[in-house]
């Protein structure tokens, strides 16, 4: 889990979209300090280069701990 000693704005998986389709990154609290996500070309891409439909990527975290604790992406 990231240090949040910078204390970003904590916005809310809505918030993150509509970030990620601005094209801003985004991070969440469960992610690495390296990891974040964005939205091209509708798909979400990851900052490994994976690319999944957000239908997939929340499919697989749809417990409500995923519907906050976004931030945008700053790299140290």
């Amino acid at each position: 889990m990231k240090n949040n000693s910078n204390q970003e704005k904590i916005i809310s998986k809505e918030e993150a979209i509509q970030a990620m389709k601005e094209g801003k990154k985004v991070t969440h609290r469960f992610f690495s300090s390296d990891e974040w996500m964005t939205i091209e070309n509708g798909f979400l891409l990851l900052e490994d280069g994976v690319r999944i439909s957000l239908e997939d990527f929340f499919n697989f975290r749809s417990d409500s701990l995923w519907d906050n604790g976004y931030e945008l992406y700053n790299p140290s």
